[in-house]
Formats: C-alpha cells, sequence, structure tokens
C-alpha cells in the first residue's frame, strides 16, 4: 500500500483530465495521463480517498491510498528479454493453455499509445478465445514507457523521444526464440496493431516482412517519415479505418490528440496505394458494401479488395463510414465525443483472424524466421 498525491493539473471542456502521480514525499512516479488513456491504455489500480477533496480553480489536489496491482492472469505467460540494455516484456497466450509439440501459428497484438497491458489487449480484442478455437499462440508485447517507435519521430512520451528504442529487433528477438523453442511456426507469423501499435504493425511489416505471413493495422495510416522505405518484400495486408476518426486523419496530416500533434501521416487512400504499388496490384478495387447490422452505431462499413489472378498477395480496406478511432466490435469504452463512432457491425479481430489464416510466407524464404535485425531503420 502506497501513499500518493494526485494532482488535476488541466481541465477544460469537461472532457479532458491530465493528472500527475506522485509520491507524498515528492517526485514524480508515473507518467502524465487523460481521458484518453480509458482507450489506448491504463494502470490497473483500486483507490479509495483518505481525505476530502478541495478545490482550488482549476486544479484539484487530493491524498489516496492507492494499491497498484498488476496481476497476470493464468491465461498469459510473462516472459523477458534483453534488447538494448533494456528489459523487455512480453506476455504469451498458448491456446487451450498447453504449451505446444508442435509449431503453430503466432499472432503479435500491438496495443495503442497509451500502453495498455496485456491483460486490457485480451480483454478489448478477444483475441485469447479465437486463439484457444483455432489453436495458434498470441503474443501481446510491451512497448517502452507504453510507446512503440513507429517512425513518426514525435510520441506522448512528453520527457524524451523514443527514436533510440529499436522495437523491430525487439519483436524479431520474440520471433527467433518462440521459433528455436519450436512454438512457432516461422512461415505463419502474423501482426496487427491498433493506432500507435497500427503504425508500428506498418514498420514491421516494411522492416521484418521476411518473416511475417500478413499484417492487419486498425485505425492507423503510414506514417510519412517511413512512406518512402522499400519493404523487404509485398505482403498481404488488410487495414481497417474510420472516415471520422478524430485522432487518426482519413486524410492525412497530424496525427492530433486533445489538442497536441504527434507526427504526420499519409491519407488512408495513399497507405493503401502504398502496400497495393509494391505487390503490384491493380490500382482499382472490387468493392462490398456490407450489411448494416447495427444501425444503432451510426457506422457503415465498406470493403475494397485489391486482388491479382495467380498472386497469393492481396491488399483489403475496411472502410468504416462514420467510424471514430475505435476497435470495430471490440471491448474498449464507448467514449464518442472523444473518439468518435464505435462500429458494430462487424467483429474486428475475427475478420483479421479469417484474413490471417489464408496467408502463410513463402516456402522459399525457409530461414528467414529466424533472422534477427539488429537496426531500427533501414534506408532505400
Amino acid at each position: 500500500m502506497s501513499y500518493y498525491r494526485i494532482d488535476i493539473l488541466e481541465k477544460s471542456d469537461g472532457k479532458t483530465i491530465q493528472l500527475r502521480f506522485a509520491s507524498k514525499k515528492g517526485g514524480d512516479v508515473g507518467s502524465s495521463c487523460n481521458t484518453e488513456s480509458d482507450y489506448l491504455g491504463e494502470a490497473t489500480m483500486k483507490i479509495r480517498p483518505v481525505v476530502p477533496l478541495m478545490f482550488f480553480g482549476w486544479g484539484v489536489t487530493m491524498y489516496m491510498v492507492v494499491a497498484t496491482q498488476r496481476e497476470t492472469s493464468s491465461e498469459l505467460v510473462r516472459q523477458t528479454l534483453q534488447w538494448q540494455n533494456r528489459e523487455r516484456v512480453y506476455h504469451v497466450h498458448y491456446p487451450n493453455h498447453q504449451r505446444p509439440d508442435t509449431p503453430k501459428a503466432l499472432v503479435f497484438v500491438l496495443h495503442g499509445g497509451g500502453g495498455a497491458d496485456a491483460q486490457q489487449m485480451a480483454h478489448r480484442t478477444g483475441m485469447n478465445r479465437i486463439a484457444d478455437r483455432e489453436d495458434f499462440i498470441t503474443v501481446y508485447p510491451a512497448g517502452v514507457d507504453g510507446q512503440w517507435n513507429d517512425g513518426r519521430g514525435k510520441t506522448f512520451r512528453r520527457a524524451q523521444g523514443n527514436t533510440d528504442v529499436d522495437d523491430v529487433g525487439f519483436i524479431a528477438t520474440v520471433i527467433a526464440t518462440l521459433v528455436r523453442k519450436r512454438h512457432a511456426d516461422p512461415n505463419r507469423i502474423y501482426a496487427m496493431g491498433l493506432s500507435n501499435g497500427g503504425m508500428m504493425t506498418y514498420r514491421l511489416g516494411i522492416e521484418l516482412g521476411d518473416q511475417l505471413a500478413a499484417i492487419a493495422a486498425v485505425i492507423a495510416n503510414l506514417p510519412e517519415n517511413i512512406s518512402g522505405q522499400r519493404p523487404v518484400r509485398p505482403l498481404p495486408v488488410l487495414i481497417m479505418n474510420g472516415t471520422d476518426d478524430p485522432m487518426m486523419p482519413w486524410n492525412g496530416g497530424p496525427v492530433r490528440v486533445l489538442g497536441g500533434e504527434y507526427g504526420t501521416v499519409l491519407s488512408t487512400e495513399r497507405t493503401v496505394q502504398y502496400w497495393v504499388n509494391v505487390a503490384g496490384l491493380p490500382r482499382t478495387p472490387t468493392t462490398q458494401t456490407l450489411e448494416n447490422k447495427s444501425p444503432a452505431d451510426g457506422c457503415t462499413v465498406e470493403v475494397d479488395k485489391y486482388q491479382k489472378a495467380g498472386s497469393r498477395v492481396e491488399v483489403i480496406l475496411y472502410r468504416i463510414k462514420g467510424g471514430g478511432h475505435n476497435l470495430p466490435g471490440g471491448n474498449t469504452p464507448n467514449r464518442p465525443r472523444l473518439l468518435g463512432k464505435r462500429c458494430m457491425d462487424i467483429n474486428a479481430v475475427e475478420v483479421i483472424w479469417a484474413f490471417f489464416k489464408k496467408h502463410s510466407r513463402p516456402t522459399n524464404r525457409t530461414g528467414a524466421a529466424t533472422k534477427v535485425i539488429t537496426t531500427a531503420t533501414t534506408d532505400w
């Protein structure tokens, strides 16, 4: 049990609350957070006030007893490794809690920019349930300070940037570890991510594509800074974005969160065309409008498919018309004023797994899955 002071530093429009967590003896013990963290990541804690609240203008200072709990579910196995002189953490879910006796497909699930932990990501995506049913391994890696170095050059980390963090090498090392243990099938390794994690997924596809069978990015466009790089190989790519996302601009430009700007991204159209051009696919897709199963959510779904006869590579866009910064059909908090509308017409994670399981890495690249990338950037 520890005593903390929580300062509410700013409150505007009744929507934004910025907190600083500090020990009673002084000194910050946690980074700033805000109501956006309800979606992008949050600490697990129990709080009960020990003194009456005192209000002073826009600021509030209160002392609370905070019992922080870092529970690890029996469904998740915590693993660590040393990379760049840092301890890096990832959690593994083995299907039906059984270590595999033969290599299985593996899906990386990358959190958004607030660093939601493995338990939160498992709950919000429902991926463990699908893994148990479909017999694959799920890995929930953790970014440094809850952030991924996705190539934008700007993050929510106020004190310092993260351009020195080699997240590509970290993920490659996790792959190498699980392949070496004969847990993961090197030809069926996939990556998906949300927001900051989705942009990191693009970076993995560009720099680590020879070790991946397919990728899927949700509420994420390609960072402009890495859009000039050429992927190591064409990949099957699924993209799922909301047209009315208040944070990830559908038409490209600055990523905006609560008034701040955090790097620049391409438009969704240009992000799609980036992967289409790499794969040499026709630039005109076939388009399908899906059934509006949840009219009350204010969203509809269109699917653009870029495919070519004889090619195993495809690029698919799920256009969430009216959708905001949410995982469609997921267990994410519904914060329409902050995040926009949450589409419930599809279950995004079921869609992504159905896409993944159609694809495997070309067998003529055998051996690449155990290769460890030691640099974070490749210039072409």
